[in-house]
């Protein structure tokens, strides 16, 4: 082909590509969500098995919330395994990413085998992270007792990166809630989404997260949150997204591979490790420990961008939170950009005379180097107004026995709050512009001296094992390495590539999108 047979090939690919953007503009500024039945949570029956499970207990504190931390990667999957084979009725599960991994197909077959016996399985997922999962949700939802459905989709399911272009200023809003409730009975809220990395089952990378499993009456209002977002008119049954539909044959083969899939992973080491679990046994015994206290469930509106005041979101509801502290404020936030203003309210805040601890992910830890770009430039400034950092260790020196052996990276995910070791928020904020303003967040606040006082104890005592503390030296940042006695001098474990990006990234405009 000649230079204008090519110049004119360009020219009708461009002409096609601006042809078809325009048609995704057109297609996503305002979409028409389908109708869908309203569904809504099941009222808890005295004859239930989870329900007489946990009767006791509740009876024996009115009023209060019991919680359960969920701090072992193991635990946190077996919890979670266990509610599902004890469900009797119903299966509510809403969360940001659920990966087609190990632990994601090892809960979707529980999950299945629930529903076979007749519970109703109501799955919501952020759509986001679903790509190139619409057959597999379809073939799920197929299950007359099994239902799909997604936040904020795209109607574009070919196109979807081009379509997130075109529909930027809505697809940008994405549910990052994360819940798990069973028999609206006991429920799991917390940091953890659904994937290896989250359940010490990956060997490239082990996130240190928390959840709290909970009973009592802030169950009821997760139960609420679900609805309200199942039911909202931004969440879509995945079947009116696609028009791929499943046949009966299809639907018994799926069934059937899944059978074999089942019997080959009982040989799989994660296994082993699951059930060689200390809760097991607990929850067998009924020898769980409770940590009971008044608790407030927080969480913002499915449509939170069109909340335009700050009372409307979980925002308001957390700087009511930290700002009843008297003597000391513990942030743990895997992605810690706290902008100007936030800044400057924790350096009043410091000048105040309240302690404030921040634990958050080193460059070299971090997943997101992004965000890491946003953060690093208020650490000196809090830290010259008093502020303790400390940012955890890609490679800490001693790895919790439960990890898995091969794990090469260590890297924070738990998002926590806990003021005055009284009381302890838990969910799924990060103290970031993103879930202060783009996404949808969720979390539990619970009151109970002995729970703060023993998270605050746990983390102290594993800082100079697992982060480096940072501090200012003749006006520069400096790590300290208090387990070898040493200082570094540059951003530690981080190679120069991954320097050189975040310097990069640092220029750029984007602090209101981290």
């Amino acid at each position: 082909m000649n230079a204008n047979g090519l110049q004119s090939l360009t020219f009708l690919r461009i002409i096609f590509l601006c042809a078809a953007l325009s048609a995704l503009i057109g297609c996503q500024s305002s979409p028409v969500y389908p109708e869908k039945a309203i569904t809504t949570k099941l009222a808890a029956q005295p004859d239930w098995p989870l329900v007489q499970y946990i009767q006791a207990d509740v009876k024996a504190h009115p009023q209060q919330t019991g919680v359960l931390p969920l701090t072992d990667g193991i635990d946190a999957f077996i919890a979670r395994l266990a509610l599902v084979n004890a469900a009797t009725a119903s299966i509510d599960l809403q969360y940001y990413i659920y990966r087609g991994d190990d632990t994601g197909r090892l809960l979707t077959w529980h999950l299945i085998d629930a529903a076979q016996r007749g519970v109703r399985v109501r799955i919501l997922l952020d759509d986001m992270a679903v790509k190139d999962a619409d057959e597999a949700l379809v073939m799920l939802a197929e299950h007359k007792n099994i239902q799909v459905r997604l936040y904020n989709p795209t109607f574009e399911r070919d196109f979807r990166n081009l379509a997130f272009v075109a529909g930027f200023s809505r697809l940008n809003h994405r549910m990052h809630n994360k819940s798990f409730t069973v028999d609206n009975t006991i429920s799991i809220v917390g940091g953890r989404n659904i994937g290896n990395e989250y359940f010490s089952n990956d060997t490239n990378v082990e996130f240190g997260d928390f959840d709290l499993m909970t009973i009592g009456p802030a169950v009821d209002e997760i139960s609420d949150q679900f609805d309200i977002y199942w039911n909202s008119p931004l969440t879509v049954e995945v079947g009116a997204l696609t028009a791929h539909s499943v046949t009966a044959e299809e639907v018994d083969t799926a069934l059937a591979l899944v059978e074999s899939e089942k019997a080959a992973y009982q040989t799989n080491p994660y296994m082993a490790r699951l059930l060689s679990s200390e809760l097991i046994t607990q929850m067998q015994s009924h020898a769980l420990h409770w940590y009971w206290g008044s608790a407030k469930l927080v969480y913002d509106q499915p449509d939170k961008q069109n909340h335009q005041l700050d009372s409307d979101s979980i925002l308001a509801d957390l700087g009511e939170f930290l700002r009843q502290a008297e003597k000391e404020v513990f942030i743990i936030s895997p992605y810690f950009v706290p902008t100007r203003e936030g800044t400057q309210n924790i350096i009043e805040a410091a000048r105040a005379g309240i302690d404030i601890t921040i634990l958050t992910n080193s460059l070299a830890a971090t997943d997101v180097i992004a965000v890491h770009a946003g953060y690093r430039q208020y650490r000196q400034p809090l830290l010259e107004a008093g502020v303790k950092i400390y940012e955890v260790k890609a490679n800490p020196e001693q790895k919790k026995a439960s990890s898995w052996t091969g794990s090469s990276k260590s890297s924070l995910h738990a998002k926590t709050f806990i003021t005055d070791k009284q009381s302890t928020f838990v969910g799924s904020f990060n103290f970031d512009p993103r879930s202060a303003w783009l996404n949808t967040e969720m979390g539990l606040i619970i009151d109970n001296e002995q729970l703060a006082g023993e998270v605050v104890d746990g983390i102290e005592a594993s800082l100079a094992r697992n982060t480096y503390r940072l501090a200012i030296e003749e006006g520069e940042l400096i790590w300290f390495d208090d387990l070898h006695q040493r200082i570094i001098y540059t951003e530690p474990d981080a190679g120069l590539w991954r320097k050189f990006l975040v310097d990069c990234i640092a220029l750029l405009p984007i602090e209101s999108q981290l």
